[in-house]
């Protein structure tokens, strides 16, 4: 079973939650989107970090996304920002670092690459079409490539990290809606 069919059940669940709807309704405020990015700047440092370390972008050229999403916050929030962490996002990136910090487990974070990266690469399309400001997170040059490597990377072992990816992904949009 490939990784996409085994966390297809996930990925319906992150597409029913209020949050997503709201993202994708085209109605979603600057306040919340810029709210939105400032909990994925705690995420995609921490997922791309760990994925330089075990060397998952080396044939993944324009991949990363922290720089991007950081210019998107800045282009979106004025100085007097006073946005919080939701306790999802918090417990995410510990659990990330965590994980980046266990040898053994290190590799599992090309779990999350695929999970967050590959909704960039396909969801993320329609969003930037949605979402105030310019969209840079979801520009990409060569996406065919990027998929591409992203699949090889996607073994079967990535499994159950790709489900808790997911989960924790779903448990921040929920946090983000109440």
């Amino acid at each position: 079973m490939s990784l996409k069919e085994y966390t297809k059940d996930l990925h319906t669940e992150i597409e029913k939650t209020q949050f997503a709807k709201l993202l994708l309704s085209g109605n979603i405020t600057p306040a919340h989107y810029t709210n939105y990015l400032y909990q994925l700047l705690l995420v995609y440092y921490p997922i791309e970090f760990g994925a330089k370390m075990v060397g998952a972008l080396d044939n993944l050229p324009g991949l990363e996304r922290s720089a991007l999403i950081l210019a998107d916050f800045g282009e979106l929030s004025d100085t007097q920002y006073n946005g919080k962490w939701c306790p999802a996002t918090i417990k995410y990136h510990n659990y990330l670092i965590d994980l980046i910090n266990d040898v053994d487990r290190r590799p599992l974070i090309k779990a999350h690459l695929y999970v967050r990266h590959m909704g960039d690469l396909f969801g993320g399309q329609y969003i930037a079409k949605k979402v105030p400001g310019s969209g840079k997170m979801y520009q990409f040059t060569d996406m065919d490539l990027l998929k591409t490597n992203i699949r090889s990377l996607a073994t079967d072992e990535l499994g159950d990290e790709a489900r808790i990816a997911f989960k924790w992904s779903i448990d921040i949009m929920n946090e983000l809606y109440e």
